[in-house]
């Protein structure tokens, strides 16, 4: 048999073998050894209970026997629950119960909490309190008073809370019961790259001519993702409806909206604080919306969104109040209304720069919702916090920002534009900040718009705090020119083209272009394949294997070598590439959408002929079900992806579980039928007892 090249990167992959540990955000332990903090106090409260084994649905089974309500998974084989302490020895006698003990103390709490200091006691903190149960709100508002009596709601909704209240009394909140995670709240911003240059004036030479004469098809970020493949063959997003929650969008009037939106937008809402209208004052979400589905009215056609045929529905988060982005606490109640206007696309092109890596309160609930509705896929910014801070010439990891660190969502990161006339064209090394931020060659010297296969120096890069891979795709992020938000007091971001256009860069304008390539991708399996509702993981698998790996990267070579074979935790699985799109068929390509799913230890099987060239490409994706802040791994139900050769004998099998996501990308292979394998290694929160799937398989 020929030698088999496995092009995979296993860096995040860890032994799948379950340890005594119960693993929180803070720190592991075996909870063998604490089990003497039992409060003596009747009542009904939360614990912790770790079983000897994987956790199965005969073991929840006898939890909810003796009265106990499941809230959370918590790694290893532990479950968080609420019962009456009078049920306690019932639990402790069940044979398979390693370990039970109270959940309240640093657990609960987050790393990002003010540090206490003789100034604390004077100091307030903005706190964000989630609770597990939103009937509890109340009576935890009452505690958090009788701790800090001054404190004041800034709003209370779902099972989240959002106080101001007396820093130094925040820590008390650990010993709350109903409490599930206690944060501090952390401005969210959109996430467009505010460059600026140490010499202000612009260069003349670079400057645009502003009547479409000098275009050369690569302004948009279109043309490098290849949308024009799928335009082509008749697909644009035709009936398809993709939500954008922003600064707004141009005059925030249906009636007097430029001409790039005419006939696309069905309705829009308000839902910045002190907000009256989704106008968009700052630019920033009309640039964003230009780029998912602008219909290219003030151009003549000539500058088009990737998706422009569909539907966009705005959902402006402008306050006029602080003048900045408002983002509600329950983000249910941007993605519900979303959906129930018929948007199963949802695209965010802000977060919170702090705090980076974190899987916190907003990341949990981007899953929670997307676990209970799994045909929506929300669509985040990674994030511009890319710096070489040790100046060794690769941009540094760990930097992704929540939302984004979220496992359910589609997170994008900012790959190179190619152009060379407007926007922003200087030396990295003539920006400000860039002798501490990216003060190395050969970043320094190099332009941000020059190398189609280069990763934007600002580009948040992964792992995730618990070494989740991320983001999962990258697209154009650098000088990409888009609609101008008409309002007056809009900005001109990167720099005006003309009163309808501007350039603009960040994981802001990568990710809308992204956002337009899943309405393709979701056209296509709608039209093409005749899946009539497909779920959000199967468009996210699209994405994933389609995507064209940028391996080595603008920097190809020796100790600055920007990339790795993918996945990787700058790429992901690369640059989005809408012609791969049109590209699958029947013939060499398999879709699977498994809704029911499978059950622990279950295996599904498919059969793959590799013909001639060897090859074989399977992605695995699935939803999972939203795991705890408190914990220190978010990744709660586990699939693994094997392959068998025609004769049985192992070719590859999966050790990840870490990510809810797995490739195998095999070359070399003998011709004949390989047997690709779905296993359900554990599953202790499933729907019904299994997790749902999606996978793509292409053999050639």
């Amino acid at each position: 048999m020929k030698s088999v090249l496995v092009l995979v990167s296993l860096f995040f992959a860890v032994s799948s073998q379950a340890s005594s540990l119960l693993k929180f955000h803070d720190k592991s332990f075996d909870p063998v050894t604490r089990q003497a903090l039992f409060s003596n106090v009747a009542g009904t409260f939360e614990y912790v209970v770790q079983f000897d084994s994987n956790v199965t649905e005969a073991h929840k089974a006898l939890l909810k026997n003796a009265g106990a309500t499941i809230y959370r998974y918590v790694p290893d084989n532990a479950l968080v629950i609420s019962v009456d302490s009078s049920a306690l020895p019932t639990l402790q006698a069940i044979a398979s119960v390693r370990a039970i003990i109270p959940y309240k103390g640093s657990m609960k709490l987050s790393g990002n909490l003010p540090a206490l200091s003789t100034f604390s006691r004077i100091s307030s903190a903005k706190i964000l309190v989630t609770a597990f149960e939103g009937q509890n709100l109340d009576l935890i508002l009452a505690k958090v008073r009788a701790v800090s009596p001054e404190a004041s709601v800034v709003e209370k909704s779902g099972r989240h809370l959002a106080v101001v209240m007396n820093a130094a009394a925040v820590p008390m909140l650990a010993q709350v019961s109903g409490i599930e995670f206690v944060e501090q709240m952390q401005e969210v911003v959109p996430f467009y790259q505010a460059f600026e240059t140490e010499e202000e004036e612009v260069v003349a030479e670079t400057q645009p001519a502003g009547d479409y004469t000098d275009l050369t098809g690569f302004e948009t970020g279109t043309k490098l993702m290849n949308f024009e493949a799928a335009w082509t063959a008749g697909f644009k997003g035709e009936g398809q409806i993709v939500a954008m929650a922003d600064t707004g969008l141009d005059t925030g009037d249906i009636a007097t909206l430029s001409s790039d939106f005419a006939g696309a937008v069905p309705s829009g809402l308000a839902v910045g604080i002190g907000a009256k209208s989704w106008e968009d004052p700052m630019g920033h979400g009309t640039h964003v919306a230009g780029s998912v589905m602008s219909r290219g009215g003030q151009s003549g056609g000539k500058l088009l969104g990737g998706a422009y045929e569909a539907q966009l529905i705005p959902q402006g988060m402008w306050s006029p109040i602080i003048d900045n982005l408002t983002v509600p606490p329950k983000l249910e109640k941007l993605f519900a209304t979303a959906l129930a206007e018929g948007a199963y696309l949802h695209t965010n092109s802000w977060g919170n720069p702090r705090n980076l890596g974190a899987y916190d309160a907003m990341a949990q609930q981007v899953d929670e919702f997307a676990w209970n509705n799994q045909e929506f896929l929300p669509i985040f910014a990674a994030g511009n916090s890319g710096v070489d801070l040790d100046k060794n010439g690769v941009v540094d990891h760990g930097s992704v920002s929540s939302p984004g660190t979220s496992k359910n969502s589609l997170t994008v990161g900012a790959s190179e534009n190619t152009i060379s006339t407007g926007g922003i064209q200087r030396p990295i090394k003539d920006l400000r900040d860039a002798d501490k931020n990216w003060g190395a060659e050969p970043i320094s010297s190099s332009f941000l718009s020059d190398n189609a296969n280069g990763m934007a120096v600002f580009s948040s890069r992964g792992p995730t705090a618990d070494g989740r891979l991320k983001p999962e795709v990258v697209a154009p992020g650098t000088n990409i020119l888009s609609s101008r938000s008409h309002h007056a007091t809009a900005q001109d971001l990167w720099g005006k083209y003309n009163e309808h256009y501007v350039y603009s860069g960040g994981t802001s304008m990568s990710t809308p272009l992204a956002a337009g390539a899943t309405a393709i991708a979701r056209e296509i399996l709608v039209e093409k394949f005749q899946i009539a509702t497909p779920s959000a993981s199967l468009v996210k698998a699209m994405m994933m294997h389609t995507a064209f790996d940028m391996f080595p990267g603008q920097y190809g070579t020796g100790a600055t070598q920007e990339l790795v074979r993918r996945p990787n935790n700058d790429e992901g699985y690369g640059r989005v590439d809408v012609a791969a799109f049109v590209a699958l068929d029947a013939k060499s390509s398999s879709l699977v959408d498994e809704k029911t799913g499978l059950s622990a230890g279950q295996v599904i099987s498919y059969q793959a002929k590799v013909g001639s060239s060897g090859r074989l490409l399977a992605n695995l994706v699935y939803t999972d079900a939203p795991g705890t802040p408190a914990a220190g791994k978010a990744l709660v139900n586990n699939l693994d992806l094997i392959v068998e050769g025609p004769n049985g004998e192992s070719v590859f099998t999966s050790k990840d579980n870490t990510n809810n996501n797995e490739i195998a990308e095999l070359e070399g292979l003998a011709a004949g039928t390989y047997t690709i394998k779905v296993k359900g290694t554990d599953i202790p929160m499933g729907k019904n007892g299994k997790q749902p799937y999606a996978l793509i398989y292409t053999a050639l």
